[in-house]
């Protein structure tokens, strides 16, 4: 698939809703998306869950169309229909033939203006949510990351749950989700399409069907949180000891935003990495070790993963202290380097191959930056980066106090945290 910057187009409606257009005449498929600069993050304590339950709910019927219509609509164009809840976006999006798109479009326009939150519907999918509620609480993982989180950022909305907790999804009725949706206009949302499209047409039927749209309410200040180093385990009847070790990680439009993704991946980032080859490859102690990095508008982390047996732990803690001081006292080597640059842009560029990966990197782009950046220049910034800004970047991030944390049998995580706690890196 060719990369043509000539081919990307952006329309700016007066209302303030922006149309980004990539335009691929190599395929026969389009992807396009609806994409809300609202998150779980701009929820209140008592909203807590309310962006993901609607997100549910825009598929249970609409004021055109029932739910069983909408679902006969899905699977007649024979693509995907889906959709995202995140910290600071919502994303809704379908990937359809080409000749299809106009359909797509107006499904996913309905969906996301025209919701009727039928209390019937409202009350059967309270069930389902509370469901993956209590499936997220049964998985050992998700329990460490969400009370990392919620630690990590104590007392931020960054910190809670984007599901919601049980209490606050059974509390939900129609008027809180009507409200949710009545504060999200125009200028909230981005709509980006990829694929054999026309530009010119889409703008128009985009404005037909959109151009009305009014602003919505203001958006809430978002507050950038301060950042709660901690040790803390939690007991659980496991075989395993499930553990992490976390920090800092850049912000989204950091400068050392590329300097960071490669030092993710030299720690952790595939089976040649640091982590990897030492904790499993050398040592055998582990299945699973990883790390990964997050990045929001004002805050952001680095987190490494990692699953062992509990005699074991000790040790896991120790080896990824190791690592995290390797990088902060010695830049990498060239032929390392090389290699993870050539990982990344492998990727990057892997990614970009289906119109969906297009179509979400004009949105996210807007977004995060108001501006798109070509291939060319992205893949321009990560040749750029040299080892003294990998190693300077380790040492901004990791050399202060990190957070770590386990789950696991109650006798062995209790007895992992008075080491924790008296290592001089933790808490």
């Amino acid at each position: 698939m060719m990369f043509d910057p000539a081919a990307v187009r952006v329309h700016r409606f007066d209302n303030g809703l922006t149309l980004l257009t990539e335009r691929i005449t190599t395929v026969r498929s389009a992807s396009i998306g609806f994409w809300l600069k609202r998150g779980s993050r701009d929820e209140t304590p008592a909203q807590n869950g309310i962006a993901h339950f609607v997100e549910h709910m825009l598929f249970k019927g609409t004021t055109d169309r029932s739910p069983r219509e909408i679902a006969l609509v899905i699977d007649s164009m024979g693509g995907n229909v889906d959709a995202f809840t995140a910290h600071e976006i919502s994303g809704y999006y379908a990937q359809v033939l080409d000749e299809r798109l106009a359909e797509a479009f107006a499904l996913l326009a309905d969906l996301t203006t025209r919701p009727c939150f039928d209390p019937d519907e409202l009350e059967r999918e309270r069930g389902v949510i509370l469901e993956e509620i209590a499936a997220a609480e049964d998985d050992p993982e998700d329990v460490l990351f969400e009370s990392f989180q919620q630690r990590y950022w104590d007392g931020h909305a960054l910190g809670r749950p984007i599901l919601g907790t049980t209490a606050t999804v059974s509390q939900f009725d129609r008027d809180d989700l009507c409200g949710w949706m009545a504060g999200i206009g125009a200028n909230d949302m981005v709509v980006s399409a990829a694929g054999n499209i026309d530009h010119d047409a889409l703008v128009e039927l985009v404005g037909d069907r959109l151009g009305d749209l009014t602003p919505g309410s203001p958006r809430p200040a978002r507050e950038a949180p301060p950042v709660s180093p901690h040790v803390q385990v939690i007991g659980r009847d496991l075989e395993q000891v499930q553990l992490y070790v976390a920090g800092p990680g850049p912000v989204l439009s950091d400068e050392d935003r590329y300097a960071a993704h490669l030092l993710n991946t030299v720690l952790g980032g595939g089976v040649s990495s640091r982590l990897f080859q030492s904790i499993r490859e050398e040592r055998g102690l582990a299945y699973n070790v990883y790390s990964s990095m997050a990045s929001y508008s004002d805050t952001g982390y680095l987190w490494v993963g990692a699953g062992t047996r509990p005699q074991s732990a000790d040790v896991v803690f120790d080896l990824i202290d190791v690592e995290l001081r390797k990088l902060c006292e010695a830049p990498l080597g060239q032929d390392e380097l090389e290699r993870t640059k050539a990982q990344v842009k492998a990727g990057l560029m892997l990614s970009l191959e289906q119109t969906f990966g297009r179509m979400a990197n004009l949105a996210r782009q807007e977004i995060g930056f108001g501006r798109t950046f070509t291939l060319d220049e992205i893949l321009l910034s990560i040749d750029r980066v040299g080892p003294e800004e990998i190693q300077r970047c380790a040492q901004r991030l990791f050399d202060g106090p990190l957070s770590a944390g386990c789950v696991g049998e109650d006798a062995a995580v209790h007895a992992l945290r008075e080491s924790l706690e008296a290592h001089p890196r933790f808490g």
